[in-house]
């Protein structure tokens, strides 16, 4: 995308907000195009998954009562995507002179746009200076791997490409593969359409994918590609041999009371069933966290604890998480 286009969508919202880079993600999808004077770019009522901005000309947008106001590209209200407020038209548009414009994918914005703002609510910057690997291997989970496992690891790695928009992990798919961002970025979601969460933003460095290869439940999250890059797949058995089994520690239950009396810190069993799940066979002195919310609420634990963590494949899952995060856990067998 050359400079003077660049500086044109630079006038438009949501690109008057996004820096450079984020709008070079979208370099690719974007579609230049010239229609002549008297020409339908779209129709009231119709569908439409494009986002369409005036750059050059004059549009006419006709409602349903025939009433039509005019827009031109050097107007101080052209400043949003044409008819932009939802994806079935409430106008139709023709062109009045001709006309220049430049078209995106709905998704495709909405997409950057989630992924900027997530960036933001959850204090994640992108550091383009750290490579990924170093990340990787500086992080709280690789500290408690044994270096001759790490060794292993970067030969077992499968790097694959990733383009933007692409779905890497879909919630409620069985798990065969973890990665690592070797390059670009991503969103994490759960629910859809309008019951879609946004649960984090991550980049170079970070894994994902790990979570139903340890609990053996479906994904619990959708994760997508919002930027071109590469990718950095592990495959389950190697998941296990080399990071799984050295991270997660467990205790029977008979050893909790000696835990609890010897420990230099205090010591916390957390139940990570549902509510409803905990309430009904509750363990003695157990916080319920369910798995699904751990990683949203690890702001609420105390690093000086141990966690002992209660609930089958759900529990190894949630111990895993938290020595991730840093945290001391131990599986209640």
């Amino acid at each position: 995308m050359d400079n003077s286009l660049s500086q044109k969508l630079q006038r438009f919202i949501p690109f008057d907000e996004w820096p450079e880079d984020i709008i070079n993600e979208l370099t690719p999808h974007f579609r230049t195009y010239q229609i002549g004077a008297r020409k339908i770019l779209f129709k009231r009522g119709v569908s439409d998954d494009e986002c369409h901005f005036l750059l050059k000309g004059t549009l006419d947008l006709a409602d349903d009562n025939f009433n039509v106001s005019s827009i031109e590209a050097s107007d101080d209200d052209n400043f949003m995507a044409i008819d932009n407020t939802h994806h079935i038209h409430r106008l139709s548009a023709i062109s009045k002179t001709p006309c220049q414009l430049v078209s995106v994918k709905r998704s495709y914005i909405e997409l950057l746009s989630t992924w900027a703002d997530a960036c933001q609510s959850f204090n994640q910057a992108n550091d383009e200076d750290s490579d990924w690997l170093e990340r990787l291997i500086t992080s709280e989970l690789f500290a408690r791997i044994p270096p001759a496992n790490i060794q292993k690891l970067l030969t077992r790695f499968e790097e694959l490409p990733a383009n933007f928009g692409d779905v890497i992990v879909r919630e409620g798919e069985v798990g065969e593969h973890c990665y690592v961002i070797k390059e670009g970025h991503a969103l994490i979601t759960r629910g859809e359409s309008d019951n879609k969460e946004t649960l984090a933003a991550i980049t170079h460095g970070d894994l994902f994918g790990e979570d139903a290869l340890i609990s053996e439940l479906p994904r619990n999250a959708t994760i997508t590609m919002t930027a071109s890059g590469s990718l950095m797949r592990l495959s389950k058995e190697n998941f296990d041999t080399l990071l799984r089994s050295p991270v997660i520690n467990y205790i029977k239950e008979t050893e909790l009371d000696t835990l609890i009396d010897e420990a230099d810190t205090g010591v916390i069993v957390l139940d990570v069933r549902q509510p409803q799940e905990a309430n009904s066979t509750p363990i003695l002195r157990a916080r319920n966290l369910p798995l699904g919310e751990l990683r949203q609420r690890l702001r609420e634990l105390e690093q000086d604890f141990i966690y002992v963590v209660f609930g089958g494949g759900r529990a190894e899952a949630a111990a895993y998480i938290l020595s991730e995060a840093g945290f001391e856990a131990k599986v209640l067998k």
